[in-house]
């Protein structure tokens, strides 16, 4: 491990050992703090929903009490009537009594509103007409005590007659001899306990005494929420229980908490961390500052960037290791500039003598014809004529193939700087392919969507034109011969690709890191010059793309060019998949 990492690595224990411990006792004064808060909060939620029973056992009575007197205009009118008409009231006065209970029911916000005459016999119950005239002995019972009972009742609502738990309570009204019981109640749902409810930590829901669920809870899932339960009775008739409110405080805040409070610890822990290693770079890189640069000249050296120098900037044993590293670098600057000279003239001597051997061979004949043509003339022989053409015809064709030789090299050593705009590679490449249409059988593969690419188009045009002549020379005298030219996007989405596959007899794979050497050929005695593909290795290097040499699905030889489509973009790995 380096020195300036051991450093951060020291620094770095230091500041989270007491973070650590800081977050542990935080967690637990935390969580003992929250449990006590928790207690107060489920003792102040049963008290809420007792507060929110009794409220509303209060506004029944309230309103009871309000209903069963004589101001009242229903039932002070009902208490006229039976003075006046005795028990049997007329059927006038009881359809006034039923058409004024509906809006005096609905007036007082109550669910249920029921009437009962001095028999016992029910007069008026707008939440169910259907129990008109039915005796209700147990309400006057129920006005006698003046207490508040739950149990379930018939409402008409707004579509249908439902079954619903209602809170009931009744009083008596009396004039004379008359007296009338009044029982109102109120339907026992979701409101009654709206209040207790608070979102995520405390719901509630009612439940009839077999469990079966009347008000549900706010959210779902109760069976499986964490946490304590408070039920509070709702009584029946006698000494029953006739439903139960039940009050869940959940815990899962705690936990939640906790999380906080390690996510909390968490980033301060990464905070420190960084701020501490952090120091811990800056005090390393004061004591290892000098080993750092002789690190960077190394790596220089390694890079060929001979002419880095490591700065010395004191007098100890590391200025003195600076300064021996400078002059090996300008040792090594020295050496490599004699090592370029020599090669660069054993490259001139290469291609000097393969030039040499590339015009003794047109040279040879153009001798002969010539000795032939001047023993001929000093012999007068009768056949001079004859012998005049056909060496004539021999010099003329050698000489033709010494000024190809020498356009050749000229072209390949005065190529020029590659112009390199935006085109489309298809495009560029199905216009060069169009000097082949009907002498050559090149098949197109080319893709319609590629994106531009950053390319020279003339000299783009040369290097389809070289491959594709190339590939006709690989497959001539085959009656099956055939070339492909397909241009597609890159696996990489970064480059394009060119591939020129033919049938021919292939590329041997020890020649495969030969061919693009300049005046390297295996067409000996076919006019080949080796400066074909030489030239396209140099206009795709120029391009800062790649070519390979693969085999090709028909057996021959396959020559696939990589263009990156930015300019100066690296092609980092070949991507070309061979066969």
């Amino acid at each position: 491990m380096r020195l300036r990492n051991r450093f951060m690595l020291w620094f770095g224990l230091a500041a989270l050992v007491p973070i650590a411990v800081a977050a542990m006792v935080t967690r637990q004064v935390v969580a003992r703090s929250y449990r006590d808060e928790y207690q107060r909060t489920r003792g102040a939620a049963e008290r809420a929903a007792r507060a929110e029973v009794e409220r509303l056992e209060q506004d029944l009575a309230e309103t009871a009490t309000a209903l069963a007197r004589r101001e009242d205009p229903i039932i002070g009118t009902l208490l006229q009537d039976l003075v006046k008409d005795g028990v049997a009231l007329p059927p006038e006065a009881r359809r006034r009594l039923r058409e004024q209970a509906g809006p005096g029911m609905a007036g007082r916000g109550i669910d249920v509103l029921t009437v009962v005459g001095p028999d016992d016999q029910i007069l008026a119950a707008p939440h169910n007409r259907g129990i008109v005239g039915d005796p209700a002995p147990a309400l006057r019972a129920l006005a006698t005590s003046a207490k508040v009972v739950y149990r379930e009742e018939k409402i008409m609502g707004s579509r249908a007659m439902q079954t619903v738990l209602v809170a009931e309570t009744a009083r008596i009204a009396k004039d004379g001899p008359y007296t009338v019981v009044v029982a109102v109640g109120r339907a026992i749902d979701a409101r009654l306990v709206t209040a207790v409810r608070r979102a995520g930590q405390i719901d509630t829901r009612i439940v009839d005494a077999t469990g079966r669920e009347l008000a549900a809870p706010a959210e779902a899932g109760w069976s499986t929420r964490g946490g304590q339960r408070v039920r509070i009775a709702l009584p029946g008739e006698g000494a029953t229980v006739a439903a139960w409110i039940e009050v869940l405080v959940r815990d899962r805040d705690l936990a939640r908490l906790q999380r906080q409070v390690t996510l909390v610890a968490a980033v301060l822990a990464v905070l420190a961390l960084g701020l501490t290693m952090l120091l811990g770079a800056v005090v390393a890189r004061r004591i290892t500052a000098g080993l750092d640069d002789l690190v960077t000249g190394a790596q220089a050296a390694a890079k060929g960037e001979l002419e880095h120098r490591v700065p010395v900037t004191s007098t100890d044993e590391l200025g003195e290791v600076a300064g021996a590293m400078n002059l090996m670098l300008e040792d090594l600057r020295t050496a490599e500039e004699r090592l370029v000279i020599a090669e660069r003239i054993a490259a001139w001597q290469e291609i000097a003598r393969r030039l040499a051997h590339e015009i003794k061979n047109p040279l040879t004949p153009i001798q002969m014809a010539m000795d032939n043509l001047r023993k001929t003339w000093r012999k007068q022989h009768p056949s001079f004529g004859e012998i005049l053409e056909e060496s004539t015809a021999t010099v003329l064709e050698e000489s033709d193939r010494l000024r190809r030789i020498v356009s050749e090299f000229s072209d390949f050593a005065r190529m020029p700087k590659a112009d390199p705009h935006p085109l489309d590679l298809s495009e560029a490449v199905g216009a060069a392919l169009a000097l082949y249409q009907g002498e050559t059988p090149v098949e197109r593969r080319l893709a319609a969507d590629l994106p531009p690419v950053a390319a020279d188009r003339g000299q783009l045009t040369q290097v389809v034109l070289n491959l594709v002549e190339n590939a006709r020379d690989a497959i001539a005298g085959k009656p099956d011969g055939a070339i492909v030219v397909t241009t597609k996007k890159g696996d990489a989405g970064d480059r394009v690709e060119l591939i020129v596959d033919d049938n021919g007899p292939g590329v041997a794979a020890e020649l495969r890191d030969k061919v693009f050497a300049p005046y390297f050929t295996t067409k000996h005695g076919q006019g080949g010059t080796g400066l074909g593909l030489a030239i396209v290795h140099r206009i795709v290097s120029d391009h800062g793309g790649r070519i390979v040499i693969a085999e090709a699905p028909t057996g021959g030889a396959r020559f696939a060019i990589e263009l990156p489509l930015e300019r100066g973009q690296p092609l980092l790995a070949s991507l070309v998949k061979r066969p």
